[in-house]
């Protein structure tokens, strides 16, 4: 399973070497690459470290929508996550990837909060939303992924 850094700041910017060191002690999660995105005001940082299953080239993460406006760190299976892309792809959303963590942004920029209604499976991830300044973090109900965030 990948692992996920996600740091918030009031007050103080965080620092790319900060959030290099959550990720690096979460190395032995994500062995197949890393990758992080911090907020141009430097108050928001996620990182992820990927354990490559579905969509090995095109899924890599923090992932955002077509706006910017949303950021996604995930680490997921999400069940029946082909049925939930082609009804997005039917609301009109443009999907950059095959990978079923992207489900989650566009349910998330659809629903809310309310995502977690139509997402089943076992996940951790969390959203930076923009547009609201908005820290979004969610598990499964079971809490098989606790261990990420």
């Amino acid at each position: 399973m990948c692992g996920i850094v996600a740091l918030f700041s009031a007050k103080t910017p965080i620092s790319e070497s900060s959030l290099q060191l959550g990720m690096d002690c979460l190395k032995h999660r994500g062995p197949d690459g890393q990758k992080f995105w911090i907020s141009p005001n430097k108050r928001v940082a996620l990182g992820h470290r990927r354990l490559s299953i579905i969509d090995l080239i095109g899924g890599e993460q923090p992932m955002s929508n077509q706006d910017g406006s949303l950021h996604l760190i995930a680490n997921n299976e999400f069940y029946d996550f082909e049925r939930i892309q082609r009804d997005l792809k039917h609301r009109g959303y443009q999907l950059k990837t095959n990978c079923d963590s992207e489900i989650a942004l566009h349910l998330y920029d659809e629903y809310g909060t309310q995502c977690l209604h139509h997402l089943r499976g076992e996940f951790a991830f969390v959203i930076w939303d923009q547009r609201n300044e908005v820290l979004f973090a969610a598990r499964d109900r079971f809490g098989i992924n606790t261990n990420s965030l």
